[in-house]
């Protein structure tokens, strides 16, 4: 009887304190990873995210999902059905750890993406540009093209060229997302 208690105590203890499914905390950190998605779209996700004292999470595409309280399994379960269901990804795969990093202020971040050196969430800054913001994920590769940078907000998009001073320029806003599209072989397109 004494090993049968033994045993049921070391499970509950290894499940309820395991990182790999750890309770996620409002204020506090996690870490979101994707798989199941072509490699410039992991650049939108992969990151490390502050859930509010309000226990959400802002995600770049669909914005505020609540968390906190459910353990990291159940966050991403139901990220996978929240951009399923909004039609963004077909077969996401969601992995989440919760870190013991305290969330403090909310940081407010543009998300960059495509073919640029380091893709993913960036911290926003008010006045931030369009330059500034593809400068901190390390500028647009070899195989991106500055003639093809995309600025979604909400549910616009435009296209800007980073070879013109007053398209650089471009003042960005909170939860801002930018993509760099791929360079055309063609050099006439470029």
């Amino acid at each position: 009887m004494k090993n049968r208690i033994a045993v049921l105590l070391a499970f509950l203890t290894f499940a309820c304190f395991s990182p790999c499914i750890a309770q996620i905390l409002a204020g506090r950190g996690i870490e979101i990873r994707i798989q199941g998605v072509p490699p410039e779209e992991k650049g939108r996700i992969d990151g490390n995210y502050s859930v509010s004292g309000s226990g959400t999470v802002r995600m770049p595409l669909i914005g505020e999902v609540s968390v906190a309280g459910m353990n990291t399994n159940a966050a991403a379960a139901k990220l996978e059905e929240v951009y399923k269901n909004a039609g963004i990804y077909t077969t996401p795969t969601f992995q989440i750890s919760a870190t013991s990093i305290e969330g403090g202020p909310r940081q407010d971040m543009v998300t960059v993406s495509g073919f640029v050196r380091t893709p993913g969430p960036r911290p926003f800054t008010p006045g931030m540009t369009l330059y500034q913001a593809l400068a901190a994920a390390g500028d647009i590769n070899e195989f991106g093209n500055k003639k093809q940078v995309l600025l979604m907000r909400g549910k616009s998009f435009r296209v800007y060229d980073m070879n013109n001073l007053e398209d650089r320029n471009i003042s960005l806003q909170a939860e801002d997302t930018i993509e760099v599209k791929e360079k055309s072989w063609n050099p006439l397109r470029n």
